[in-house]
């Protein structure tokens, strides 16, 4: 067992002029919960309480999820696009809340196999014993929970179900979309904003401690690592599209290739970042323009620039977005794993599987575009 230690990661990405010292950006504060007493129990409590976090109907799963949500939608031309932060969620959590909070959500959805009893306890222990290690001494946190803990992605979605109810019927204008990833909001506003500003001043007085500060824009904006834009057609008519999001610090350092890698790891590389930019880009216009800015990148870090070019058309051409969704709904269902053994037999039995997967990929794609 290893006891918890206190660390800050560095927000370089937030604009100099907020930072706390010239030459030093905020931190994000972790403690770290690797092999402590107490990693196994936490784990074993966010197996209880993840299926419960993701029960409310303004979770997004990741950016893919987003993406289906709200591309091609049709709004109104005049509604603001907007966003949030929570500000410090995990650390303005009141433990006492956090409690409160979790048993409501056993009430709600009962589960006879569940021990909520037990798990409320080691709850209760793990909050309110959250002891770590900085600079040679101890310290014990009494308020929020400790950013390394297992369970706190998952408290920290029930701990804001109120503040989401409210969000969506609480005040006089309701939003015409909302969403969130975990402290990560982004909503359509068909207000003005002057009443954004009481809208937010109505969700900052909900909770102790929780305080959101929304961006608003009339035309294009940022959430997670996408741009989210209203889009016109002849008829004048408005949709939401998304393009890639690159942050000013993202310096896109992949793996150089110089590296001593096979070399299937770096076409690997390239294709998974292309497949990212199909998915997310709307036209073929936003997915040039990532790609391009990937080519750039990668071409002084030792990669050919007629490779890149190629495996960016191809992409584009051959890669069916709408394919790949329906083998992640084919994942859902229940997989049985099969283990095979270092032998001939089993050598030959893989390939001869991974033949009649092939065969029908092929078959469905071919299906699929007739």
């Amino acid at each position: 067992m290893t006891a918890r230690y206190f660390y800050l990661l560095p927000k370089i990405h937030k604009p100099r002029e907020s930072w706390p010292r010239p030459d030093m950006p905020a931190g994000r504060p972790i403690v770290s919960d690797c092999n402590s007493e107490s990693s196994k129990i936490c784990a074993y409590i966010d197996y209880h309480l993840q299926p419960l976090s993701v029960l409310h109907e303004s979770y997004l799963k990741d950016t893919y999820d987003f993406i289906n949500k709200i591309k091609g939608q049709h709004i109104d031309p005049n509604w603001l696009l907007i966003t949030a932060d929570v500000e410090s969620l995990y650390t303005n959590m009141r433990l006492d809340i956090i409690i409160d909070v979790i048993r409501e959500i056993f009430r709600e959805y009962p589960n006879p196999s569940r021990p909520d009893k037990h798990i409320i306890r080691l709850l209760e222990i793990t909050l309110n014993n959250n002891d770590f290690e900085f600079n040679g001494d101890y310290f014990l946190q009494i308020c929020g929970i400790a950013m390394g803990r297992k369970y706190a992605p998952s408290v920290a979605n029930i701990y804001l179900r109120k503040f989401y109810a409210m969000a969506i019927r609480g005040w006089r204008i309701k939003p015409a979309y909302y969403s969130r990833f975990l402290d990560h909001i982004f909503g359509l506003w068909p207000g003005t904003r002057e009443e954004l500003l009481e809208y937010e001043t109505f969700l900052n007085n909900l909770i102790p401690g929780i305080k959101v500060k929304f961006t608003a824009r009339d035309r294009i904006i940022e959430f997670l690592d996408t741009q989210v834009y209203k889009s016109f057609d002849q008829q004048g008519a408005c949709t939401l599209a998304t393009k890639v999001y690159f942050k000013d610090t993202d310096t896109h350092q992949l793996l150089h290739r110089t590296s001593f890698h096979p070399k299937h790891t770096f076409l690997g590389i390239v294709k998974s970042q292309m497949i990212r930019f199909k998915r997310i880009s709307t036209t073929h216009h936003d997915y040039t323009q990532a790609a391009n800015t990937l080519i750039n990148i990668l071409r002084t870090r030792g990669y050919n620039v007629n490779n890149l070019r190629r495996t960016k058309r191809q992409i584009w051409l051959q890669y069916d977005v709408n394919l790949n969704r329906e083998r992640n709904n084919e994942n859902k269902r229940e997989i049985i794993p099969v283990i095979t053994h270092y032998d001939n037999f089993h050598w030959r039995l893989n390939k001869a599987w991974i033949r009649q997967r092939q065969s029908y990929i092929y078959r469905h794609t071919c299906c699929s575009r007739l």
